[in-house]
């Protein structure tokens, strides 16, 4: 094979592979867009869902359109969670509280209900499932008294550190998030849509509680005033010790923490048409 003739070969190769690309765009397989809407969590600090610990949250994606049917997406997200016991009469003894940010890269699928897309024989709007894997990141805050913030994993509440105590945590974390949506196509270029989905998480310290009580003086005395007080919030106010071993949390149900939000997407759609051949 000559020289031209491989040129030639090469640049028609160039073309038609070109020419795929350009119809996998023309047909909207990208789409990049942003994401706001509220953060909440489920754990040992709310047995149930409290509206007014919901706090504001945001992010990034890039979607690859695989079919009519199905999309795959990576998205940064942040978000906050918080809890306090007063939210529940029966927790109110144990005066608990906290607060953490969170920030999520996430790889997902949607699974469309119809096919979707900007082709006449497509619908225009579908409800769909999502699915995935997750890492984040967070680093729960509880506060001293109506004072500082401070980071809980640093103070050990529930004795990590301590002789013959659990080891500290993990602030790095993976998920698996569940969830459904609705999406709608404005026009060929921009996709609005929303959805909530909740993330399984595998730590039960989202909120720094989940185990036994250490014993208020061996914290004290090895930790300091502030260790055994954060252990125990409930004796800044004039609350009883409690007794070591008592149960804190739950480490049997694992923390969740959710993302409902507005997701508004602009799908790379070129006007003109393909090169012919």
């Amino acid at each position: 094979m000559t020289f031209l003739k491989s040129c030639n070969l090469l640049a028609l190769l160039v073309v038609l592979f070109s020419q795929a690309d350009a119809q996998k765009i023309r047909r909207g397989k990208w789409e990049l867009g942003i994401m706001a809407g509220g953060s909440n969590y489920h754990g040992d600090l709310a047995s149930e869902i409290v509206l007014k610990e919901t706090h504001f949250s945001t992010g990034i994606l890039m979607k690859n359109n695989l079919s009519k049917y199905m999309a795959y997406r990576i998205q940064l997200c942040y978000g906050a969670i918080s809890g306090h016991d007063k939210n529940f009469k029966n927790y109110n003894y144990r005066a608990l509280l906290f607060k953490s940010n969170i920030w999520e890269l996430g790889g997902q699928f949607e699974f469309n209900f119809r096919a979707f897309g900007i082709n006449p024989t497509e619908k225009h709007s579908t409800a769909y499932l999502v699915t995935g894997l997750n890492v984040f990141a967070f680093n729960p805050k509880v506060r001293y008294g109506s004072g500082d913030w401070i980071e809980a994993r640093n103070i050990g509440t529930e004795g990590q550190g301590l002789d013959n105590y659990k080891k500290r945590y993990s602030l790095i974390q993976l998920s698996v998030p569940m969830g459904m949506g609705y999406k709608i196509s404005i026009n060929k270029n921009l996709v609005l849509g929303f959805e909530t989905v909740f993330r399984k998480t595998f730590t039960d310290y989202l909120d720094d509680v989940s185990g036994e009580y250490p014993d208020y003086q061996t914290m004290k005395d090895k930790k300091g005033d502030l260790a055994a007080e954060l252990s125990q919030p409930q004796t800044l106010s004039g609350g009883k010790v409690i007794v070591d071993k008592t149960q804190r949390g739950d480490p049997h149900l694992k923390d969740w923490y959710f993302i409902t939000a507005f997701t508004l997407t602009y799908r790379f759609v070129t006007l003109g048409k393909c090169p012919q051949f």
